[in-house]
């Protein structure tokens, strides 16, 4: 894959069922590892506001694209100009909203933005599973691929060529 057509990466974050501090803190991982994008699910914790929550997402992370599902005729116009001030330019919103960075769900699961199109893969069950997911979207013209978080790809993202087998990681047993 050459850099000028790498297939992004973005994950999609659930929105925390627990403490929001270790959700941010998971959020920062993924960014670190080299998640191009990190989308904030809109269908889990309902009782948390998702444009608050990519606020704080915006204040913590420097470089991805902050996705989030926004009703765009939900009054919060001062709310989405702050965040996107916040996020210095970097939010998109799933939907139609005049003036704002839009996404735009796709009739085949997927989502497109001005760049391209963004499809939905599953976690991978390892390093070639992954690099085939990641050489189907090149093929099929995608801009990237959208993941559901798990700990598992952060390796996947930091160590992409790894080929495994790595004694120096394994832990002496007892």
């Amino acid at each position: 894959m050459s850099e000028a057509r790498r297939v992004r990466v973005g994950i999609v974050l659930p929105r925390p069922a627990g403490d929001p501090g270790e959700w941010l803190t998971e959020a920062v991982a993924f960014e670190a590892a080299g998640a191009d994008a990190l989308w904030v699910e809109h269908g889990a914790a309902p009782e948390l506001d998702p444009l608050t929550l990519t606020a704080a997402l915006a204040a913590v992370t420097y470089r991805a694209l902050l996705v989030v599902a926004v009703a765009p005729d939900d009054g919060r116009s001062h709310a989405l100009a702050t965040v996107e001030r916040l996020s210095r330019g970097r939010l998109a919103l799933i939907g139609e909203v005049s003036g704002m960075r839009t996404v735009v769900r796709l009739e085949d699961g997927g989502y497109g933005e001005g760049e391209g199109r963004w499809a939905s893969v599953g976690v991978p069950v390892g390093r070639a599973a992954w690099r085939e997911a990641l050489r189907e979207a090149e093929e099929r013209g995608d801009h990237g691929v959208l993941v559901p978080a798990d700990p598992r790809l952060l390796d996947l993202l930091r160590n992409p060529e790894d080929p495994g087998g790595r004694h120096d990681l394994q832990l002496a047993q007892g």
